[in-house]
């Protein structure tokens, strides 16, 4: 009976001793010591803002296109006899050399016939002037002959005629001599639309072309760049003092690079865009000494425009990726987060040129800051360290 009693009892004993144990534990186990938690402190790169003498460069960039371009028409109509080997796109001609050439036998005949008019109208004006000698001699004791009787109008008709006579030949000398087709200046011919045998009319195009002389590109500034370039709304260099342009594109994994001249800036900003546009130039650019690497800045080439600007001296200069947009800078100062308000003089891909706002020697925060707040704590890393900067909120 006492063993069937054990057996019931045991559990529950052996529930109560363990939790006489756990009691003990608890009621003896030291006290956690406690801390006070501290505040993080933000760690960020710097650098600081230096001084620096510099040309305010302006970069931009545009379409090479020739200074002169024209649809070659033909001032006579007839039939094309010739035209020269040159006379397909891509082809050379130079100033006044023939590239095609008109059936001239209808204008060589017209020529002809003014030359007689104008032999046979000399011939009556000598008989009218003969004839006003006679009359004047006949007259000589006549009081106040008329200017009939004297054979003047018929003098003045005979000179009218001859100078008429003279224009026709003159005109039919020229028409003949426009049956030769050329081009006052050294030019590219770049389409065809005519040839051998086929009869055009006058005013007809014949090809497209263009000199070679000068090319030009048209380059969208902002506004700002004009501060940067130190030039006017309106320029128009002068000659022998251009500022440098250096253009530069390129072509089938090869860099070229040409060196032109800014010519002149518009005189208007372009509404749509609120641009100034601006205009370079590069003369004879497929002259052998004006290539890059044997490569002409041909037309049509897209390239890209680095214009020397202004010089300033000691200009507080802190890296384009430091600034802020807003044109705002975080700076240190005593530990804490300052937000410093600054003027930009000129921008570009690697630093910021600042006017007022910053003093040389300014701890510039670098570090990409989220949520950044005046005033609160941060600490710079120790300079030399080039691991990207951590920051810890």
């Amino acid at each position: 009976m006492l063993k069937k009693w054990l057996k019931r009892l045991a559990p529950i004993l052996i529930i109560a001793v363990a939790f006489a144990i756990f009691a003990t534990l608890q009621a003896n186990k030291p006290m956690p010591e406690k801390k006070e938690a501290q505040a993080r402190v933000l760690q960020v790169y710097t650098t600081p803002a230096a001084l620096e003498s510099t040309f305010f460069d302006v970069y931009a960039q545009g379409e090479v296109k020739a200074r002169t371009a024209i649809n070659l028409a033909a001032q006579v109509g007839g039939r094309v006899e010739w035209v020269s080997n040159q006379f397909i796109p891509g082809g050379f001609v130079r100033a006044g050399e023939p590239i095609l050439r008109l059936e001239a036998i209808d204008y060589q005949l017209a020529l002809n016939q003014a030359e007689a008019s104008l032999a046979n109208a000399t011939v009556l004006l000598e008989k009218a002037e003969a004839d006003a000698d006679v009359a004047r001699k006949q007259l000589v004791g006549v009081k106040n002959p008329s200017p009939l009787a004297l054979k003047i109008p018929q003098v003045k008709e005979a000179k009218a005629s001859v100078k008429a006579a003279q224009a026709s030949v003159e005109r039919a000398r020229l028409n003949l001599e426009r049956t030769t087709v050329s081009l006052p200046y050294d030019a590219r011919i770049t389409g065809v639309n005519v040839q051998v045998g086929q009869v055009i009319a006058a005013g007809q195009a014949l090809a497209a072309a263009f000199s070679i002389d000068e090319v030009m590109v048209r380059l969208a500034l902002k506004q700002e760049a004009l501060g940067s370039l130190g030039l006017p709304i309106g320029f128009v260099a002068e000659a022998n003092n251009e500022p440098s342009v250096t253009f530069s594109t390129e072509i089938a994994g090869t860099g070229y690079q040409w060196t032109g001249k800014l010519t002149h800036i518009e005189a208007n900003i372009d509404q749509a865009t609120r641009m100034v546009h601006a205009t370079a130039t590069l003369k004879n650019p497929y002259d052998k000494a004006n290539t890059s690497k044997g490569m002409p800045m041909a037309v049509g080439l897209y390239v890209d425009a680095h214009i020397q600007g202004r010089q300033v001296d000691q200009m507080i200069t802190i890296p384009r990726s430091a600034l802020r947009p807003g044109n705002r800078v975080f700076i240190i100062e005593n530990e804490t987060l300052q937000v410093a308000d600054v003027m930009v003089a000129h921008a570009n891909e690697d630093k910021a040129y600042i006017s007022n706002g910053l003093s040389a020697g300014s701890q510039i925060i670098t570090s990409p800051i989220r949520n950044p707040i005046a005033g609160m704590a941060i600490t710079s890393i120790e300079p030399g360290v080039t691991a990207e900067a951590e920051s810890t909120q």
